[in-house]
């Protein structure tokens, strides 16, 4: 430090030795050579600024700036009284999502009671743990902001609309980054064992009884879209999902999807489809069409078809392994044909024909594993010789018809070259013949109602008789006079 001659008198020296002696205590060397970005030195400087606005006086004077300039803390921190700093005040809000600003603090405390209109100066009321010193300060102690609000639960479990009180929505926060909002604590709803299978969609409903919902504050608070959109297929039909903006900046739910305790339940797999077609069903929220088609070939199911289909602001939802039900079994394999003619529309919810013919119509390259190679081209000869029971495995009205459909062997008339019975044109006189020895083979493709068009004592037709010799129209009667009447109506003879 030096003066110029006659610029100051010896005492005055000492006084400044003095000052630089107190504000060397006061600042403390092993602060001095750091940066002031690192954090403010509160305690250290409590002797030297008795009131907080010294260096805030932003916060009772609107439009004044909030953090002090550098010009006033280089008036001590100069290189000679001491060590020169580095310090550039803030020019843009602390990355936060917080509502709060001093000035409409004070000023709703003020409308709520006058009484407190001094509350903007006692910055210990919220920036000091109670019984701390003056100077040991927080950004915000958040069990004051809670108790001041009166109210009851921990920070992050307040009930969801008191979340608006203090906070923004996150997408209203561009200040936060990725990283800050990875640290926001974690309510502890979220730990329930049901939260993500049901507890999350009902806190997310927000509080209007009628009309469009909105989402809850208390999740509009930390989470965006984006997050919703790793999980739900129906993302595009919730207005409580889609009251949330697209931000990516949230990190994403890593986690796989859990799976509901009932599709564990023994018999799920062959109830669901009748689960899924209650009104309360809530399939739509993992599962997308794509997602049933692993195991739903064919002819798709009505319920299948409402579901959304993959397309872009949806989530993927849940990923299926195709696995054959319990009761596919080895024995099965050698005796489901009983069963798949019995009940075949059960078979067709996961089967094709194609997938049959793998087995029951080789390529003429392999080895038939149930007929004889070369058998489709001897079958009409077979059942009609009835080599074996062919309706044990085959249902004769869907199999065999929409078999000979596909094939082009379809008659366009009833009587006549348009036939294709053995492509022989009298087959008609001798039908009746045919009939009685395989009236299955029959049934594959011709209805009773086809019969009656010629053999019908009653309506019309030919009137042939149907009755071979021997007929014993009584004992049929007696057995079974609901078939006389499909010919005869109510005048069956013998009748009463």
């Amino acid at each position: 430090m030096s003066f110029r001659a006659g610029a100051a008198p010896p005492l005055a020296a000492s006084v400044v030795v003095a000052i630089a002696l107190f504000a060397g205590a006061v600042l403390g060397a092993p602060w001095a050579n750091r940066s002031l970005q690192d954090g403010f030195p509160h305690e250290e400087h409590a002797n030297l600024f008795p009131l907080c606005t010294t260096c805030h006086v932003g916060v009772v004077e609107q439009g004044q700036p909030l953090w002090p300039e550098p010009a006033g803390c280089a008036s001590c921190h100069d290189g000679v009284v001491e060590s020169r700093i580095e310090w550039e005040p803030r020019t843009t809000p602390r990355g936060n999502n917080l509502r709060f600003t001093h000035e409409r603090h004070s000023r709703a405390v003020t409308e709520k009671d006058p009484a407190d209109s001094a509350l903007i100066r006692e910055c210990s009321a919220c920036h000091n743990e109670r019984g701390a010193p003056r100077m040991d300060v927080r950004h915000a102690v958040v069990g004051q902001c809670i108790d001041c609000h009166e109210l009851e639960k921990p920070h992050v479990d307040v009930a969801s609309e008191a979340c608006a009180t203090c906070h923004v929505r996150l997408t209203d926060a561009p200040g936060l980054t990725r990283e800050n909002i990875g640290d926001f604590p974690e309510p502890q709803s979220h730990r329930e064992p049901d939260f993500l299978l049901r507890g999350h969609g009902q806190a997310a409903k927000g509080p209007q009884p009628s009309g469009p919902r909105a989402v809850a504050a208390s999740c509009a608070t930390c989470h965006s879209r984006n997050l919703c959109l790793t999980c739900h297929v129906d993302a595009l039909e919730s207005p409580v999902i889609m009251a949330l903006e697209l931000d990516d900046r949230p990190p994403l739910y890593a986690a796989s999807l859990p799976v509901p305790p009932s599709h564990t339940a023994a018999g799920f797999l062959r109830d669901h489809g009748r689960e899924a077609q209650r009104s309360s069903a809530t399939c739509a929220t993992c599962h997308t069409r794509e997602s049933c088609a692993t195991c739903h070939v064919g002819a798709t199911p009505r319920v299948v078809a409402s579901l959304p289909a993959v397309s872009e602001g949806r989530a993927v939802g849940a990923r299926l392994t195709r696995v054959p039900p319990p009761s596919h079994t080895s024995e099965f394999r050698e005796g489901h044909g009983p069963e798949a003619n019995a009940r075949p529309v059960t078979c067709e919810g996961c089967h094709e024909r194609s997938m049959c013919l793998d087995c029951h119509r080789p390529e003429a390259t392999q080895q038939s594993r149930y007929h004889a190679q070369g058998f489709l081209t001897r079958h009409p000869s077979a059942a009609y010789a009835r080599e074996a029971s062919c309706s044990d495995c085959h249902n004769p009205a869907q199999f065999c018809q929409s078999c000979h459909q596909q094939s082009g062997l379809v008659a366009t008339s009833r009587i006549g070259p348009a036939g294709y019975h053995d492509v022989f044109r009298g087959f008609s006189l001798g039908h009746g013949q045919a009939a009685r020895q395989s009236l299955e083979s029959c049934a594959a493709c011709h209805a009773e109602r086809d019969c009656t068009a010629c053999h019908s004592a009653v309506g019309g037709g030919f009137r042939f008789n149907p009755h071979g010799p021997g007929f014993n129209a009584a004992r049929l009667l007696s057995k079974n006079p609901s078939l006389c009447a499909a010919c005869h109506g109510t005048a069956i003879p013998g009748g009463s």
